[in-house]
């Protein structure tokens, strides 16, 4: 991802006082994008999700959007997280407009589903006037098979089997291509895929690399190996559910630690060492293995915790307890795209 690990990036900022490295907002550094992405974009290390997973109570809508919007862009936050799907993007936009900061200030995410390249057009257009901008910075493909794809236009997505899976999502991507071509998009990338599904975009002739994998990781589920092969190919690794849904998944998965991987006694010891909280030793973690991460949370408190996370450092002792923490049965809080064909 960088030609330094992001912690010596950061030592480097601190002892030239230069800001080559980084462009920091509000002392929270960013990231180059490399591949799909236009020069010299560069990527908030945290940012804002904005899904709750359904879970009653917890789910977001425009109202709670825009307010938790607002809220993480007062405190000094520059990178907002959402989907297609997730039901709140026009509060997103809202939110946007009412800060009062510059459109070019502020780092968008969007997702959409793999469903075809007519359709993936459509969505995208649909996406920009929900949000009410002409572009987002990263747009990525949300999952690399949806299973249902009805009144897809797109002949590489029938019939909607497993043996289509990969002819539709570089169909997908082809229009993703386009999008970012047109300059609706910024950089464009892909979440949820693994190592074969990536295979199927990289070895397509003349595609664009992706300059964003979004994953869920966490120290119940960290797939290493994608991890560096994300990092080989300078394919940006984002963590989504990096605290491992604490309000939601111990409930749902019947954890025995009550908030999930923040109750870990390592986690906890590392948090006691450091003056600083659980979730803060996750994303600095997942941070120090040069990962950017979307904490989601519409606590203004926490959102001020988990963007005040570089001002300390994990010992290669901690790094690898929190890397060694036993995982619940049920460890995994998302769907598994391994499974995926």
């Amino acid at each position: 991802m960088n030609s330094l690990p992001l912690t010596a990036l950061l030592a480097a900022i601190c002892l030239s006082g230069s800001a080559v490295a980084y462009r920091a907002t509000a002392d929270v550094p960013s990231v180059p994008l490399r591949n799909a992405a236009v020069p010299g974009l560069r990527m908030p290390v945290v940012g804002l999700g904005t899904w709750a997973y359904g879970f009653p109570g917890e789910k977001w809508n425009d109202t709670i959007g825009q307010t938790a919007t607002m809220e993480f862009l007062k405190l000094g936050g520059r990178r907002i997280d959402g989907a297609r799907s997730y039901g709140d993007q026009a509060g997103v936009g809202k939110g946007v407009k009412a800060s009062g900061l510059d459109r070019s200030e502020i780092f968008l995410t969007s997702k959409l589903p793999c469903y075809g390249y007519n359709e993936t057009l459509q969505f995208v257009d649909g996406i920009l006037a929900t949000l009410e901008t002409t572009y987002v910075d990263l747009l990525l493909i949300h999952w690399p098979y949806s299973k249902s794809k009805i009144g897809t236009t797109d002949p590489n997505c029938k019939p909607n089997t497993a043996a289509s899976a990969a002819t539709c999502r570089q169909s997908v991507w082809r229009a993703l291509e386009t999008t970012f071509k047109a300059g609706k998009a910024k950089a464009i990338g892909v979440s949820n895929f693994e190592e074969k599904h990536l295979a199927d975009i990289i070895s397509m002739p003349d595609a664009l690399i992706p300059a964003v994998n979004q994953v869920e990781f966490h120290p119940y589920w960290h797939e290493d190996g994608l991890v560096a092969f994300c990092q080989k190919h300078n394919i940006t690794f984002n963590s989504y559910t990096p605290l491992s849904c604490p309000d939601w998944a111990p409930k749902t998965h019947l954890w025995p630690k009550k908030h999930g991987a923040l109750d870990e006694d390592v986690v906890m010891a590392a948090a006691t060492a450091h003056s600083k909280t659980p979730a803060q030793v996750l994303l600095r973690w997942a941070f120090q293995q040069d990962i950017v991460v979307n904490p989601r949370t519409y606590s203004t408190a926490h959102m001020a915790e988990n963007l005040d996370i570089f001002n300390f450092e994990l010992t290669s002792e901690e790094m690898k307890a929190l890397s060694s923490i036993k995982p619940p049965t049920l460890n995994k809080v998302c769907p598994n795209p391994q499974k995926d064909p």
